[in-house]
């Protein structure tokens, strides 16, 4: 009976114990059911805020790599624009050239003898240089420029009225040593004075015309026939001293306004041949070497136009001084020194 006691409070035992350990073990199972939001909730934040912090870096990485790229390759950018550009110029560049050879060839293929003459004129200006000088006003004289050689369509008309006189002799040395043909408009009484310097001049193969007798507008352009008639003593005079007449006239101060047109058909119908100029030097205005720069100017602008320039000069101390300074250049850029012949079609105002 009693071991029957015993087992059956050792099996109560056991069963209590059990049962104590089932409501631990129900317990802790409940406090962890209620815990785990809480924990699992800070689990998630916590988890999310490192994947926040690693995207943050690795955007942070990322910007930094694009910028070292971007500058690594940016020289590189930089010079491939360059390059491109250097392209595009030099194809432009070649373009150019072809198309203007293209038109030079076209040019020599209707003109061979022009191209001739330009390269002979090229060839020329590499081996030959002139010198330059400053006058006492500052004139640039003959200034450095490449020499030129002569060309046809490059003819200047050197004239010198009111002479003769006594500088006669200088001013046909100076043209001789230039090789500068001329045409000299003489007034009568001059003639009669230095008779020599007229049989001179004629000797040496100069152009003569004639300039009238008075050399005063209130007595030459009184009417036709005073104009005609100091005209012709003027040539009587010539044949007289140098036994040779002429058909050239300049008429005092230029044909404008003086010689209106019956004058200047009554000289037409003596025989004579009406000259004025294009180019005035006013060499009796400027007295020195101004002149010389003035005579250029005009003479290479006329030259751009096609027209031949009749340069007005006076046999005057002043100009014969400073005439080399104007030979030299015209010769130095090509030009020929001609003088007027009837052939001419005159320059008339």
């Amino acid at each position: 009976m009693k071991k029957k006691l015993n087992r059956r409070g050792k099996i109560s035992l056991i069963g209590l114990v059990m049962l104590v350990s089932f409501v631990i073990i129900g317990f802790k199972i409940h406090s962890q059911q209620v815990s785990d939001p809480t924990a699992k909730a800070a689990e998630v934040i916590a988890k999310s805020q490192s994947q926040k912090e690693d995207s943050v870096e690795q955007e942070h990485k990322l910007v930094k790599k694009v910028e070292k790229s971007q500058k690594a390759n940016q020289p590189v950018k930089k010079e491939q624009e360059k390059k491109q550009e250097k392209e595009i110029v030099d194809t432009k560049t070649e373009q150019e050239k072809k198309e203007s050879t293209t038109q030079e060839q076209k040019q020599v293929a209707k003109n061979p003898e022009k191209e001739k003459k330009q390269e002979e004129a090229d060839t020329s200006s590499k081996n030959e240089t002139s010198s330059a000088s400053v006058d006492k006003n500052n004139n640039i004289i003959n200034p450095t420029l490449p020499l030129v050689k002569p060309s046809e369509g490059k003819v200047v008309y050197l004239t010198f009225d009111d002479g003769p006189s006594n500088r006669m002799g200088d001013l046909m040395n100076i043209l001789d040593q230039y090789q500068a043909e001329a045409t000299f408009f003489w007034l009568e009484p001059n003639m009669r004075r230095f008779p020599t310097e007229v049989q001179d001049a004629i000797q040496r193969g100069f152009s003569i015309g004639l300039h009238g007798v008075t050399h005063d507008v209130k007595k030459i352009y009184v009417s036709k026939d005073t104009v005609v008639s100091e005209m012709v003593t003027a040539n009587q005079t010539l044949e007289k001293l140098a036994g040779i007449t002429t058909h050239l006239i300049r008429t005092p101060y230029g044909s404008h306004p003086y010689m209106k047109p019956e004058y200047k058909k009554a000289v037409h119908d003596q025989g004579f041949i009406l000259w004025d100029w294009n180019v005035d030097s006013r060499d009796w205005k400027y007295r020195d070497s101004r002149y010389v720069n003035d005579v250029i100017q005009q003479v290479e602008n006329l030259v751009a136009k096609n027209i031949p320039p009749v340069i007005l000069m006076h046999d005057r101390t002043e100009t014969i001084n400073h005439l080399p300074e104007l030979l030299n250049y015209l010769k130095n850029q090509g030009y020929t020194f001609k003088k007027l012949e009837q052939k001419n079609m005159p320059v008339q105002f």
